[in-house]
């Protein structure tokens, strides 16, 4: 069987855009009967016309190339630096005053931007006049998702609504934001504003469910969520660190894939790499013992994160090929639960005590995690934090257990370093103010940074009470491991 291999920043454009997080609108480029220009803007020559700009952070802003467009980057070639950016491109006034319906186009191109969605937006605003954009009030505005197209070539932003401003005047802008990390480029020309309803075509990317799993495409544009799924065709590999191969016949490696919404859709753009974890899912999935799954279909349960400088799928748990076939844990329907906390955002509603050491469990935003590690400045030093849930209510419920997905590393002894506890009388304050009973369940330190499911825990003996439920952790001045906790269920 013949492969291709694509290595990264060589891809293909295709002209539409894609979603972000639910169902979408796809903007049909054909146009209204009876459209009116009422305003445009080409960018030609290298003139922003009647549009300005304003810098609310750093050097760099919005300016004329004179190939014929607007381009605003925080990237500067010429050192390879990476520059915190916020800079908007405004439109002169367009009166909307003479039509009941109106919508807007323009042509673009978006480029390494680390979150595309969040870092190349637009903003409309009915009281704007000039200077900073703090001055005025914006909304932004429901576009077609932009995407890294993986070639410098323009496309449609297809017709964007502004039917609900019509009888008013307004600015519209351009807002680029970038940072120390990763700063993209935007390109922006051809902008029109006419009369007539934009025209649209309701498209499903899914909604990241069993039931409505994520197309490829719709994971791409729902980057950095949690326990999603999403459904694919199995077309290739990456092998590392940076070479895509379509194909199968030279796998040698079993710890990964790429999946994409066609067979055709062989463009980094439009796939998704995804991370094997060691077990069931590995075993069962491997292009490198299993090359028949080339072209198959299956849907994965995991975290959208990028993997290998472009979309991902990390820590994935199951999955179920186009046969029926499955692997891994399956994941429990948070919709059953009697209590369930992601930790995807922050703490919830639990709450933090420290009985021993300046550290104490919190939010992290990178793994998108309750975290709590004693090791700092290369010191190990000596704690106990206790991470406590709200109350839990077990009034009629029967079969009671408990859940969650952590990874565990360089404790000294994980068993005894890394513990859950069950209050039926805790209110608050230190947790020595109330009675506690340990829940039997010998943790053990992981060899790496992936998450895994500890298992069912049951809670038997609590049922028909209100409960509270903590985390200890533990570390001496000799040895402190690392705990992350997300996906805390009761059921």
């Amino acid at each position: 069987m013949n492969f291709k291999k694509l290595i990264y920043g060589i891809t293909i454009v295709a002209a539409a855009g894609f979603m972000a997080c639910t169902n979408a609108v796809d903007y049909d480029l054909d146009t209204p009967e009876e459209v009116k220009e009422i305003y445009s803007e080409t960018f030609a020559n290298g003139l922003l016309g009647g549009f300005t700009t304003q810098s609310v952070v750093g050097d760099q802003e919005w300016v004329g190339e004179a190939k014929g467009y607007a381009i605003m980057s925080g990237y500067i070639n010429a050192t390879k630096e990476n520059l915190p950016n916020e800079d908007w491109l405004i439109s002169p006034e367009i009166d909307l005053t003479e039509v009941t319906t109106a919508h807007f186009t323009f042509e673009h191109v978006t480029r390494y931007f680390e979150n595309v969605a969040e870092e190349a937006t637009v903003w409309i605003s009915e009281n704007y006049t000039s200077g900073l954009p703090s001055t005025a009030e914006w909304t932004q505005l429901k576009t077609n998702p932009f995407r890294d197209p993986g070639a410098w070539e323009f496309s449609s932003s297809g017709q964007i609504s502004l039917t609900q401003y019509a009888g008013k005047k307004v600015h519209i802008a351009f807002k680029y934001i970038s940072t120390a990390n990763k700063a993209g480029t935007w390109e922006v020309k051809n902008f029109v504003v006419s009369s007539g309803e934009a025209v649209v075509v309701e498209v499903n990317y899914g909604k990241g469910t069993a039931k409505e799993p994520y197309t490829v495409a719709g994971g791409i544009g729902s980057q950095n969520q949690t326990g999603k799924w999403v459904n694919g065709l199995i077309v290739g590999y990456v092998w590392y660190p940076t070479d895509y191969i379509f194909g199968a016949d030279t796998c040698t490696q079993n710890l990964n894939l790429l999946i994409a919404d066609t067979p055709e859709n062989t463009y980094l753009s439009q796939s998704i790499a995804v991370q094997l974890p060691a077990g069931a899912v590995r075993d069962g999935l491997n292009l490198k013992d299993h090359k028949e799954l080339l072209g198959k279909r299956v849907s994965l349960y995991g975290d959208l994160a990028k993997y290998f400088g472009i979309s991902g799928l990390k820590n994935v748990s199951y999955y179920i090929l186009e046969d029926g076939t499955t692997g891994g844990v399956e994941p429990f329907d948070p919709a059953d639960a009697i209590f369930y906390e992601t930790f995807a955002t922050s703490l919830g509603n639990f709450t933090t005590q420290s009985v021993l050491g300046a550290e104490t469990w919190v939010y992290n935003s990178q793994y998108k995690c309750a975290y709590i590690m004693g090791y700092v400045s290369r010191e190990n030093r000596e704690n106990e934090d206790w991470l406590i849930s709200p109350e839990i209510d077990l009034t009629g419920k029967t079969n009671v257990r408990m859940t969650f997905d952590h990874a565990l590393r360089y404790n000294a002894n994980a068993a005894q370093d890394a513990t859950v506890w069950v209050s039926e009388n805790y209110v608050s304050g230190l947790p020595s103010t109330a009675n506690w009973v340990q829940v039997p369940t010998n943790f053990k330190d992981g060899t790496d940074w992936i998450f895994v499911n500890v298992g069912d825990f049951s809670l038997a003996d609590f049922e028909g009470k209100k409960i509270k439920i903590a985390l200890v952790y533990k570390a001496t001045n000799t040895k402190a491991g690392t705990w992350e906790v997300k996906n805390f269920i009761v059921k």
